[in-house]
């Protein structure tokens, strides 16, 4: 084998290793791209542009263009509430739904939180940690929906233990 012949089999050997190199960095690209877009929460977002930084350690474009990925979408008012009542009523259905002798009962003594103090507080620990901060002015829709719903209008009903509205 001729000199020539060898450096055209290695030029070969590089370009085959430089479209390989390509593919897979698209590929890791179109990976971490998606996973940040798929991000709901600012924590998603963190975690998925962390992998992003580990992936394109160095790379200051991607990094860069990565960056506008992980920015949150700004939400309207009107669409975090759609979303804060939606989620309140699909949890006391849920409530209603799976633990309906113990709304029935709650409802006859007059303490529908003592009866369903676990459910309640973890919907409202959901609702807290979803919806209310400082800043956005969300409404307590799962208060009014537990007064609405499993109280059938009568707050009095969920109790004297009741902690009351979120907001």
């Amino acid at each position: 084998m001729t000199l020539d012949e060898r450096f055209a089999e290695f030029r070969a050997l590089i370009e085959a290793d430089i479209v390989r190199a390509r593919r897979e960095g698209i590929a890791d690209l179109l990976r971490v791209a998606a996973r940040t877009r798929r991000a709901s929460s600012d924590a998603e977002r963190v975690v998925a542009f962390e992998d992003a930084r580990k992936t394109f350690d160095g790379n200051a474009v991607v990094l860069e263009f990565m960056k506008t990925l992980a920015a949150p979408t700004p939400v309207s008012h009107e669409e975090t509430s759609l979303r804060a009542q939606r989620f309140a009523r699909v949890r006391v259905a849920e409530i209603q739904l799976y633990h309906a002798a113990a709304v029935k009962s709650g409802r006859a003594s007059g303490g529908i939180y003592l009866a369903l103090r676990a459910q309640m507080d973890a919907a409202r620990d959901a609702y807290r940690e979803n919806f209310i901060t400082p800043t956005n002015g969300t409404a307590d829709y799962l208060h009014a929906e537990f007064v609405r719903t499993l109280a059938n209008d009568n707050a009095a009903l969920l109790g004297p233990e009741y902690p009351g509205p979120l907001v």
